[in-house]
């Protein structure tokens, strides 16, 4: 559908049978996100705007769109716009019209059809028969694109080898296309956008992240590339906003806004100038202004009037007033409606309307570890709250509540800090904000991966029929275990500082005598592993360097925890010998290695239990079930220990989760029914979801492996050949992807280390081994750097200290409430790159320099007093030697002809 060019109240729809060096800058703070838009099957560019409002594609119950102000920031869901529905369809088209558009004057209407093959050109004032038909593409498209460009058309397809294809002609000849230029091999269409002021085209990749910028010239070639760009997003649909909304007094000549899934992106083209204040009346001749320039009833009858213009200079810049003329050279001779408007008569800016703050009813703790109830502001809803034994569960209408049967009963507790003693926080540790050029981008988006530093090879027998719920292999500063197949619970242990070729034969190993379900080593204690096995048994084992053949080694400590399966446990982060276990009961069970006894049970979910995580200050433990339900415990309040609770998962197949961002974020990893894997970010106080990302599609779970220095999450599956890294941020965009890796052959498992083995002096931030069925491959994440002389303090902020307990069991169970431990990574005798200085320094250079800005003019004048009085005593009296010369006579001067 596309508004006749100067008519008012006229459309046409179908249906179906000079040079520029252009910034683009993405303004991330003016990004709209958390839309409903979802994936997109119509044929058309997905997004339009006009000087107030923006309308775009909503998913669910086809045929509405979505409008918003332009201006909107921020968070926006459904029910923060306005949903338009559409108007019924038209008579019907002989081939199915993939695209349309009128000629600037409005005389001419072109559609694509035939799958991109032909366009046709009409009059539709004279007849409804095409004056002209063209052939352009070769290639058999869903969909196709056809633009006037001025005295030119423009045509975007595919070539019959699936590459995508702009061709364009001249209005004054169009039998053969003036230039074709072909771009990369994709399946989505390049959507194009023409600005007849700056004669700029906008080629925006359909399903793609590519955005192309070109300019029309008057000799070949007629369609030059400016520039190229690559967004973080995939682009679903794209338009170009109203020139009366540009911000001229910053360059600004276009604003490009891309639709995906979630957000609406304003992307700001803006040409650099050493300065913006003047107005630059070369980047911005007089535009179309609002006005029509004739009615529907006027436009049939014959009338050809176009609107008029208005210039985009501020008020008071502008002082000219003349008639209306066309910059293009084409319509000089065209009738005009009005005479132009001066700019006083620039519409009335759009003042954006304040957003409605919404408020919570939220349970806020005090000191004293009682809860009151307050109103706060947030964009954040509060967690659901479960009383009794009843589960209450939101519809996805958002209209009913559905109540479930009643289970057994499920106490939530509130949060007890009464214990809680003075020490830094997580929260208080000072991490670098990744910032590169005005855009959020990570700083360790160039991360370099140096493979086969050490290579254990010729590895045989490794089991890759684990449980979903079990890593596939862990490390510790010394040794890498890994589950070897056979029914005696085989694990092999092999000396990391002595890679190479393993011995042939029969593999050696430590034996479980049952099926191993998951192993850790000890994070305290790099000699310890403890293997849980089907039989309800945990075996800790004791390796050294200096031991002989392991096979008839034995546990030197057996935990018996019962019959029941032990599906996965997890180490306290800061008190030592201390574990979680889920067991095939769906219940959770806190027990101490030492005494080797159980201290607490915990029964919340009415599935099994597929993952377990606690947080980094060890206070809370959440797990999440094949009952599709988040849990957050916290264990020292004893057996009935649920503080919140949340259904978060789609499908019960598998699931991961972890605590990012200083213990601010809930991370799941997880699957979706059409099986995509995906992340979703939630906020720990609310458990409100904040975002969620599809990252690819697989049979298998991704594993996440969660870095709390860097907060980048290294996601791998089994079976995959590829690493992919985000860093998570707290605030958008959330996920600021890094370079992923792909190795040569598939993997079946990757074990990383603690902070402390990195080399932080070769800008070392994370260290892995990578296994797969034949070998066991050293990974070393590095960011490329130049100066390795000093010690980067801006990727290496102080580490917490996951090597060393900060309490014991006993200190924790009591309700010790410790905070974690902080450490530098900095070695002893080496600079540092970069360091901000202290706050008292800084206040202190500042006065200084406000008290010499004021002494300044008054020392300046002593100073040259001082200087004048020496040197007129010191030349008193003595004579120079141009003084005793004889000048030229003025008869001897020659006139310069």
């Amino acid at each position: 559908m596309k508004p006749h060019s100067t008519a008012s109240n006229l459309i046409a729809a179908t249906s179906t049978s000079n040079a520029y060096v252009i910034d683009i800058e993405r303004k991330s703070v003016d990004t709209i996100f958390d839309l409903p838009v979802g994936n997109l099957s119509c044929t058309n560019n997905g997004i339009q705007a006009s000087s107030s409002y923006l309308a775009f594609h909503v998913e669910g119950e086809g045929g509405k769109l979505g409008a918003i102000p332009v201006g909107t920031k921020g968070r926006r869901l459904r029910k923060d716009i306005s949903i338009i529905c559409a108007h019924g369809g038209i008579g019907e088209f002989i081939d199915k019209g993939n695209s349309l558009d009128w000629s600037e004057d409005g005389k001419l209407l072109a559609i694509s059809a035939d799958k991109g093959r032909q366009i046709c050109i009409y009059d539709v004032r004279a007849d409804t028969s095409p004056i002209q038909k063209l052939d352009v593409h070769q290639g058999l498209g869903r969909e196709s694109r056809v633009l006037f460009c001025g005295d030119r058309l423009l045509s975007s397809g595919f070539t019959n080898k699936r590459t995508q294809e702009v061709q364009v002609l001249d209005m004054g000849k169009l039998d053969k296309p003036i230039h074709i230029q072909e771009y990369v091999s994709a399946t989505g269409i390049l959507m194009p956008f023409y600005d007849p002021d700056t004669e700029l085209i906008f080629l925006v990749g359909k399903g793609t992240n590519k955005i192309f910028m070109a300019e029309f010239r008057t000799r070949v070639p007629y369609l030059s590339p400016v520039y190229e760009m690559s967004m973080l997003e995939q682009n679903l649909g794209a338009c170009l906003g109203s020139k009366r909304c540009v911000s001229v007094m910053d360059g600004e000549v276009d604003t490009l806004y891309q639709l995906t899934k979630h957000s609406i992106i304003p992307l700001p083209c803006i040409v650099p100038r050493r300065s913006y204040r003047d107005f630059h009346a070369d980047l911005f001749p007089d535009t179309r202004g609002p006005k029509e320039g004739c009615t529907a009833d006027e436009w049939l009858s014959g009338s050809n009037a176009i609107p008029s213009k208005i210039s985009l200079a501020p008020i008071s810049t502008s002082t000219r007033q003349s008639a209306s003329q066309s910059s293009s050279g084409t319509h000089d001779n065209l009738p005009v409606a009005v005479e132009k408007e001066i700019a006083t008569s620039v519409p009335v800016p759009f003042i954006k309307p304040e957003s409605h703050q919404r408020t919570s009813s939220v349970l806020q703790i005090v000191d004293n570890g009682t809860a009151s109830e307050s109103n706060i502001v947030s964009h954040h809803k509060p967690a659901q709250t479960l009383s009794g034994c009843q589960k209450s569960e939101w519809s996805t209408e958002g209209r009913s509540i559905v109540t479930s049967p009643p289970a057994a009963p499920i106490r939530i507790r509130q949060w007890n800090r009464k214990s809680e003693v003075s020490g830094r926080s997580i929260s208080a540790r000072i991490r670098p904000k990744s910032c590169v050029v005005g855009q959020i981008a990570s700083k360790f988006r160039h991360v370099e991966l140096k493979s086969n530093s050490a290579l254990f090879t010729n590895l045989r027998n490794v089991n890759t029929q684990l449980p979903l719920e079990t890593n596939g292999a862990c490390v510790s500063g010394k040794f890498i275990a890994v589950p070897l197949r056979g029914p005696a619970g085989i694990v092999g242990i092999y000396d990391i500082s002595k890679p190479g070729k393993l011995p042939d034969g029969v593999m050696d190993g430590i034996f479980n005598k049952a099926l191993v379900t998951d192993l850790h080593w000890n994070p305290f204690n790099d000699e310890e592993l403890a293997i849980s096995t089907d039989v309800g048994i945990v075996n800790f084992w004791r390796l050294r360097v200096d031991d002989g053949p392991r096979n008839e080694m034995q546990p030197e400590k057996v935990m018996n925890v019962g019959r029941e399966k032990i599906l996965c446990f997890q180490f306290h982060p800061m008190a030592s010998d201390l574990l979680a276990l889920a067991l095939s009961n769906n219940s959770i069970e806190i027990w101490e290695s030492n005494t080797l006894s159980r201290r607490v049970r915990i029964v919340t979910h009415s599935a099994a239990v597929m993952a377990l995580a606690w947080s980094s200050d060890g206070h809370r433990l959440v797990s999440v079930g094949k009952d599709l339900m988040l849990n957050v415990h916290q264990p020292q309040l004893g057996d009935e220990c649920l503080i919140a609770q949340k259904k978060v998962l789609e499908r019960g197949h598998s699931g991961r989760l972890f605590y990012a961002c200083d213990d601010r974020l809930i991370v799941i990893v997880g699957m979706t029914r059409n099986s995509s894997r995906q992340v979703q970010l939630l906020d720990s106080s609310s458990l409100e979801e904040i975002y969620t990302q599809q990252i690819d599609s697989g049979t298998q779970p991704l594993i996440p492996f969660y870095d709390y220095d860097s907060s980048v999450v290294f996601l791998s599956g089994k079976g995959s050949r590829i690493i992919n890294m985000y860093e998570i941020c707290y605030d958008f965009p959330y996920l600021l992807p890094l370079s992923p890796y792909i190795a040569r052959s598939i993997g079946q498992a990757i074990a990383f280390h603690n902070k402390k083995m990195c080399d932080v002096m070769a800008v070392e931030f994370q260290r892995a081994w990578r296994i797969s069925e034949k070998t066991i491959e050293q990974l070393v994440f590095r960011v490329p750097r130049v100066k390795k002389d000093l010690f980067q303090s801006d990727l290496f902020p102080d580490a917490l200290v996951t090597w060393r307990p900060v309490m014991t069991a006993e200190e924790w169970l009591s309700g010790s409430m410790k905070t974690p431990q902080f450490e530098s990574l900095k070695p002893d005798g080496v600079g540092i790159l970069a360091q901000s200085a202290p706050l008292s320094s800084r206040v202190s250079s500042a006065e200084k320099i406000c008290n010499s800005k004021i002494k300044a003019p008054l020392e300046k004048q002593m100073t040259g007093r001082k200087v004048v009085h020496c040197w007129s005593t010191k030349i008193e009296g003595l004579t120079a030697t141009q003084d005793d010369m004889e000048g030229v006579s003025e008869q001897e001067w020659a006139e310069a002809s």
